[in-house]
């Protein structure tokens, strides 16, 4: 198990090719990195358990190597989540920021709330028919069930030791106007959008969110990966991925993919 977080994300940037080989060698080098590291493995195995989200647990040791990057370059460190759902990014945020000492801000946007999929099979049906946005949403995972989520994150949180309260959270959807006015003059670190996976949804944050990554940070896209190379791990959506398409003349550079999470450095 490494102790050297912030280099091991450098190397990996230095040697990075966007090839098969390279792609599910980096995805198995930072499950392992995981697995290997008690308090990135304790925090994953209890989302795992207890169903708390998604993704990989290769992404828990991309989080701790990019917390640490952004820290040493940056000192103090905003970072933002769009997409909360049950809270298991913004509490690694917080657990590894709290452990380690290092002065990372966390902000989240999200409603907290469901979108359910319609009950009844004949609508969803009907709908799937005869709206091409319904069909997008299905396909996207853009639908999550009935739940208490700020009870669940809390509980989250609470596990962890953490409160959720020293969250800065705007709650809402992303493309609100509220939401976007609370954010106006924000600028961030690191940003990870997580958040409506339709192309149109995608598109959205992207135009507004990736201009407030300061040069020099990262923005990590979500479900990214669906036309990279690799066979070892689930790569998302063809939606998100095209819409990374725009990113490079917004002025970022994919510097690295970890399974389908895509980080791209803004480089102006």
């Amino acid at each position: 198990m490494s102790a050297r977080p912030a280099q091991d994300f450098h190397a990996a940037v230095r040697t990075y090719v966007n090839d098969a080989v390279t792609n599910d060698a980096v995805f198995r080098e930072f499950t392992a990195a995981t697995w290997a590291h008690p308090l990135l493995a304790a925090h994953r195995r209890h989302v795992e358990e207890n169903q708390l989200g998604f993704g990989d647990p290769a992404f828990h040791a991309l989080w701790w190597r990019l917390l640490a990057a952004a820290h040493e370059r940056f000192g103090e460190v905003d970072a933002l989540e769009i997409g909360v759902f049950k809270g298991q990014v913004i509490s690694l945020w917080s657990l590894l920021a709290q452990r380690s000492g290092w002065p990372v801000r966390v902000h989240a946007i999200s409603p907290l709330a469901a979108q359910p999929m319609p009950r009844a099979g004949w609508w969803r049906s009907l709908l799937f028919r005869l709206s091409a946005r319904f069909r997008e949403r299905v396909r996207s995972g853009d639908f999550y069930p009935e739940d208490d989520y700020e009870a669940v994150v809390r509980r989250h949180f609470a596990h962890h030791g953490l409160s959720f309260d020293a969250v800065r959270l705007v709650r809402g959807y992303s493309t609100a106007p509220e939401v976007r006015t609370a954010v106006a003059a924000d600028r961030f670190h690191v940003i990870y959008i997580d958040g409506d996976h339709t192309y149109a949804g995608v598109i959205a944050d992207l135009e507004t969110f990736a201009p407030k990554v300061i040069p020099g940070g990262w923005l990590v896209m979500d479900d990214a990966a669906f036309d990279l190379p690799g066979s070892a791990f689930w790569k998302g959506y063809e939606t998100v991925a095209r819409a990374c398409q725009r990113l490079p003349a917004m002025g970022f550079v994919n510097v690295l993919n970890v399974g389908h999470n895509r980080v791209f450095e803004r480089q102006s």
